[in-house]
């Protein structure tokens, strides 16, 4: 794997701040292995876990001419903890229950000793998706995990969310807009991330990319919703308080263009962000989910907003939308 990170890190590998947007995919350099010192270190062992399954997280909500809870799975390793816990949302457009092709991904996490919450969001417009109902879901999760975490041995914080393909770039501006989303929510407190890590996100939304599927999720083009598109644009973000952020893709995705991770790498970079990026050779979409630099890039995540002294506050509701 290959890291460009804004900080220096830790072990013996070496690391490069992105000053500039890259217009190809430079060589950079290696990921340092886990810290295994890190505030968090006593949850990373391999030790089984349990799953709970089809739990609503939302109030009833529209889902294209009728009423349905969105749900979400949740993956508890064995033990007593404390857990770091994780809101995991998947790619799409896949409509509902599109979240189980993550399963053994989260459970491979649960087996690490991290809570997991796999959460659905409504991500087409004629089944209630688009904007802002899609990223409100996602902020919902957030407030679900926040509040429930506890009971499977979880903290409450900081929570990480993880975003694979659409998934990452809606849980994108969920982490990088200090306006957190509201609606439908079965619980309060916060719906922003004190962490992000997007895996194979398709980030730039207005340059053309993955047109076909942020049709289905907005219900239109860019030119005929340019407020949704732009509301919906993480480049329009990360002007408030920061938080950790790792991206993470493959250098031979041929569904979403790893060119869209370097782009919001060096974008975070030029705004000061703590962000590292990870490009893993050869990594197609779904290949990186099984590497261990996208683990490795999730523990790190963990570690630096457990190490974070203004971690959002879980008890805390922010003025929403």
């Amino acid at each position: 794997a290959q890291t460009s990170s804004s900080a220096q890190s830790a072990g013996s590998a070496t690391t490069a701040a992105t000053a500039a947007p890259a217009a190809t995919l430079a060589p950079l350099l290696a990921l340092p292995p886990r810290d295994v010192s890190a505030p968090v270190s006593s949850a990373y062992q391999s030790s089984g876990y349990s799953e709970v399954d089809n739990v609503p997280f939302t109030g009833p909500v529209d889902c294209g001419g009728y009423l349905c809870q969105v749900e979400l799975d949740i993956y508890v390793p064995a033990g007593t903890g404390p857990f770091p816990t994780v809101v995991l949302v998947r790619g799409g457009p896949g409509g509902p229950d599109g979240r189980g092709y993550l399963d053994p991904f989260a459970g491979d996490l649960a087996n690490q000793g991290i809570l997991v919450y796999n959460a659905d969001f409504r991500d087409i417009a004629g089944q209630g998706g688009g904007y802002p109902n899609g990223f409100e879901d996602v902020a919902c999760a957030i407030r679900y995990a926040r509040a429930d975490a506890s009971q499977f041995g979880g903290n409450a914080s900081p929570i990480t969310l993880v975003g694979h393909s659409l998934g990452g770039w809606v849980g994108s501006v969920v982490a990088l807009d200090q306006n957190e989303f509201g609606g439908g929510c079965l619980a309060g407190g916060s719906g922003r991330p004190d962490a992000f890590v997007g895996l194979a996100g398709n980030y730039q939304i207005s340059a053309g990319y993955n047109a076909s599927d942020l049709y289905t999720f907005f219900g239109g083009s860019l030119s005929g919703l340019p407020a949704a598109y732009g509301a919906g644009n993480p480049f329009n973000y990360a002007t408030g308080s920061s938080i950790p952020v790792r991206l993470v893709a493959g250098t031979g995705d041929g569904t979403v263009d790893p060119a869209q991770s370097v782009a919001l790498n060096a974008f975070l970079v030029k705004q000061g962000w703590n962000v590292t990026l990870t490009l893993i050779p050869d990594g197609t979409h779904m290949s990186i989910l099984g590497e261990q630099s996208t683990y490795d890039a999730i523990f790190s995540a963990i570690a630096a907003a457990s190490s974070i002294d203004h971690s959002i506050d879980p008890l805390e509701a922010q003025s929403g939308r």
